[in-house]
């Protein structure tokens, strides 16, 4: 069988997709649906899926290959290391963080008294006492305090 015909190609084609093929009845193959016109419905498949075997793929070089195994190969163990180190750091950042306390702002004001800031907690403790004691002290507390929060 040297050449191929439509008679025998379906049995060629058999046994090629069984894996019983030779390499001589593969390369008739081949050489047939490179070479045949006018090819029946059943048969038209066979032939795309044959040109597609026959394209030629590129085949990467010795150095691409031994360049990409070098690039996938792990990192050496000293970087291995530095996970633990950093670990560590972060903890320490955020114990530091959330074990120290707020610092208080000294720009807060206390009290607004004839309006101005005050700052100082005793000194604004000390004015509102003594405001409150002229108010008991004069008498119609109500009338007072109701002018003083009225105020315009």
């Amino acid at each position: 069988m040297n050449k191929v015909t439509q008679e025998n190609v379906r049995e060629l084609l058999r046994l090629y997709m069984e894996g019983v093929g030779t390499q001589k009845e593969l390369k008739l193959l081949r050489e047939y649906f490179n070479t045949a016109s006018d090819l029946p419905a059943d048969l038209v498949s066979y032939a795309q899926m044959f040109a597609i075997i026959d394209e030629e793929t590129p085949v990467p070089s010795v150095e691409a290959l031994n360049r990409f195994s070098e690039e996938q190969m792990p990192a050496p163990r000293r970087h291995i290391l530095l996970w633990p180190l950093l670990a560590a750091a972060c903890i320490a950042a955020f114990a530091f963080i959330i074990l120290t306390p707020p610092k208080q702002k000294n720009d807060m004001a206390i009290a607004y008294v004839d309006g101005k800031m005050l700052n100082d907690k005793a000194l604004a403790m000390q004015i509102g006492q003594e405001a409150l004691q002229e108010i008991f002290s004069n008498g119609n507390e109500e009338q007072q305090l109701t002018d003083l929060f009225n105020a315009k």
